[in-house]
């Protein structure tokens, strides 16, 4: 295995980054491995083919035989990664030329952890839903946010997980809430990194449009939930993925 540095590298995102390319090539059957020094992390994968690619690094460029799924396949091995592996064979890419000696050439880029950039986060209430939304930037080393609610501002429960896209550009998210239990409703973040280390957000209050014919405590809930001033309609019970779980008539 063949592994280098280029001088620079080039990655235009409108943001101010230190960032540098790391290349490795393989033959078929091998394991290819990239480390990104200590404190660094991949942000994007600019280059990877396996089947016959020719050139040097920085310069790499896609052969007769290419499989076309060589750039997602080693994205999700790298990015977010400081180290990752990825194996060179017919059983992880497909065989793309039968009959064919191949071989993986990678180029990827890395740069020092950025933490998460909250643009804004807000919310306002829509009928009988509240909305919360909010913008990101840097969020490659962000894993999840944990929607939060309050009756109170005070004690607050989960009520939803979001991936996030592990971008560093601009990212969107929106988030309902038609499960609110009072008349004003309190929100925030809690924003997840991938080693398991978290920051919250500032409390977002949300006036309901629609004040709720009756109360919900202890939502979410993991053994017991008591409804208040329920007269007629439904009940469904949703996990953190927002899946149905049941439902009552």
């Amino acid at each position: 295995m063949r592994t280098f540095f280029t001088i620079f590298c080039f990655f235009s995102l409108g943001l101010n980054l230190n960032c540098q390319s790391l290349c490795g090539t393989v033959n078929e059957n091998q394991t290819l491995t990239l480390t990104a020094p200590a404190g660094m992390v991949f942000i994007s994968v600019t280059f990877a083919s396996y089947g016959t690619p020719n050139g040097s690094c920085g310069s790499f460029t896609i052969g007769a035989c290419h499989a076309t799924n060589s750039q997602s396949i080693v994205a999700a091995a790298l990015v977010g990664q400081n180290s990752g592996s990825i194996a060179a064979n017919n059983g992880v890419f497909g065989d793309p030329c039968g009959g064919t000696f191949k071989r993986l050439y990678v180029e990827a880029v890395y740069s020092a952890v950025t933490p998460l950039n909250l643009l804004s986060f807000s919310g306002k209430a829509i009928q009988d839903k509240n909305v919360l939304q909010w913008q990101t930037a840097n969020e490659i080393n962000t894993k999840e946010f944990i929607v939060e609610s309050s009756i109170n501002g005070l004690q607050f429960t989960a009520i939803g997980i979001v991936k996030t896209n592990k971008r560093l550009e601009t990212n969107n998210y929106t988030y309902s809430d038609n499960l609110f239990a009072d008349e004003t409703s309190f929100y925030r973040l809690k924003m997840v990194d991938v080693d398991g280390s978290f920051e919250y957000s500032k409390i977002v209050a949300i006036k309901n449009a629609i004040t709720s014919g009756f109360q919900i405590l202890a939502n979410p809930v993991s053994t017991m939930l008591t409804l208040n001033r329920l007269e007629n309609g439904w009940i469904e019970l949703i996990n953190m993925q927002g899946e149905v779980l049941q439902k009552y008539r």
